[in-house]
């Protein structure tokens, strides 16, 4: 330990014998920070990085020159996601202490390693905050649909798993709330906001029993021709009427078959024994009778079946037809971004004729604007080296327009399944860039990966 004052070494001395100065409290200055270090140290073990946090905070409050808790404190930032706190950290660690710290050195050797961290996390940043803005505005939609990025190319994001948890308790899906929650408690299994978003969901869900027992809803649905209106409980009931119905006819089969046996059957013989065949006929009129109501209980059944299928798609009849309604509204005023997001939401088989008839009139009015969103989504994953992401974004272009941006979204697709391994679609990406533009910058490309794979077919035969 060297002395505040001087700078000089000193022991187990409450004076330095260099300069004079009293370092007892200067002492218990460090050794209190040290105390703090080592509660961190032990919270971090267990993935309790809110109270890690807190506590290494509190350590270099006391001394800002222990390095070695300003460097755990980075890297429990890293673990929830926040890997710019991070790197601010271990670089002021690094300043305070340039030589003997290669904890710091390591770190940061590390992210400088990697060219496109930063700009991975530059591009998730600015969706968390997009996904922010579409939360205050009331898009919980397209803020659902930017987390969840967020969360591919991030996945340790604390906060990107709080606030799409957040956003499936405002909508009531609570499963996957539980889920999102779930997750980000692995991440840090003490933080206070996912503890109180679990106890939210918890509150919610004894709040929604208690509503379902005292509710009566009205619910509608079609019949062939016909639409059919009763309440809730009516609907149970009339399922529970059908279940106690088919209870009893399979009782009574069950006793009619004991009868046969033991009653029929043996009356039956003895009379075939006499040459009389009058018991037999009956109890074939019998069985047909049974088959005859059980067919017709299979039928209700049946019938039953396709009402209660209508009902569980009614609520996403309703949400298609929001979500196209605000497609054309976004388009109409000129965000022709926004409407596609929108109009992917669509499921256009649970809407009648009228809504798909204008569902494929605005989606070949957004065509163009969707082709380009994919294929910009489709070179930022490339330049990211998501080659998987990139290649359904890119397959949606090419489906559409195989000579997008003369070849370049054909050219970068067989560029991804190069570099995935799947050669043969790869080089039928190529020809087909060779054929279409064999002179443009992308069609000179195709033509240097087609020859290298050549080159190597032909030293594998020579090897073989």
């Amino acid at each position: 330990m060297q002395c505040f004052m001087c700078g000089a070494e000193v022991a187990n001395s409450k004076i330095c014998y260099n300069c004079g100065a009293d370092i007892l409290l200067y002492k218990q200055i460090i050794y209190t920070s040290y105390v703090f270090y080592n509660q961190g140290l032990e919270k971090a073990k267990v993935k309790d990085m809110t109270g890690a946090i807190e506590a290494l905070k509190s350590s270099l409050q006391y001394y800002k020159y222990n390095t070695r808790a300003r460097n755990l404190l980075g890297l429990c930032y890293y673990q929830i996601g926040e890997t710019v706190r991070a790197i601010n950290e271990w670089v002021l660690s690094k300043n305070l202490q340039e030589n003997d710290n290669p904890d710091a050195d390591r770190y940061l050797a590390e992210i400088e390693s990697d060219p496109g961290l930063l700009s991975k996390l530059n591009s998730t940043i600015k969706k968390y905050n997009q996904a922010i803005e579409y939360c205050k505005s009331g898009n919980r939609d397209l803020a659902t649909i930017q987390l969840k990025k967020v969360i591919s190319q991030n996945p340790n994001l604390l906060k990107a798993h709080q606030l799409l948890g957040l956003i499936y308790i405002e909508d009531g899906k609570f499963a996957d709330a539980r889920k999102v929650l779930t997750a980000a408690a692995k991440i840090d299994n003490n933080n206070t906001t996912t503890i109180r978003y679990n106890h939210e969901i918890k509150a919610r869900l004894k709040e929604s029993n208690k509503r379902h027992k005292k509710k009566n809803d009205v619910i509608s649905f079609s019949d062939g021709n016909d639409t059919v209106i009763m309440t809730e409980t009516s609907l149970r009931s009339m399922l529970d009427n059908t279940r106690t119905s088919l209870v009893n006819i399979l009782l009574g089969l069950v006793v009619g078959l004991l009868i046969c046996f033991f009653l029929v059957v043996p009356t039956v013989r003895s009379n075939m024994t006499d040459g009389n065949t009058q018991t037999v006929i009956s109890l074939n009129e019998t069985l047909a009778e049974a088959r005859s109501e059980n067919d017709a209980l299979q039928e209700e059944i049946d019938k039953l079946k396709t009402s209660l299928s209508a009902f569980d798609n009614k609520q996403d009849v309703s949400t298609s037809y929001d979500n196209l309604w605000a497609a054309q509204n976004y388009y109409a005023s000129g965000d022709s971004k926004t409407a596609c997001e929108y109009i992917q939401l669509v499921t256009k088989d649970v809407m009648g004729e009228q809504g798909q008839i204008a569902y494929d009139n605005l989606y070949a009015e957004l065509g163009p604007a969707m082709t380009e969103g994919y294929y910009e989504e489709g070179n930022a994953f490339y330049t990211e080296e998501n080659y998987e992401s990139a290649i359904i974004n890119l397959k949606n272009v090419v489906d559409t327009d195989e000579k997008y941006n003369e070849g370049a979204a054909l050219f970068l697709l067989g560029d991804c399944y190069r570099l995935t391994g799947d050669t043969d679609s790869a080089m039928e990406c190529f020809n087909k860039v060779i054929e279409y533009f064999p002179n443009n910058k992308w069609g000179r490309q195709a033509k240097v990966y087609i020859a290298a794979d050549d080159t190597e077919l032909s030293a594998a035969e020579i090897g073989d």
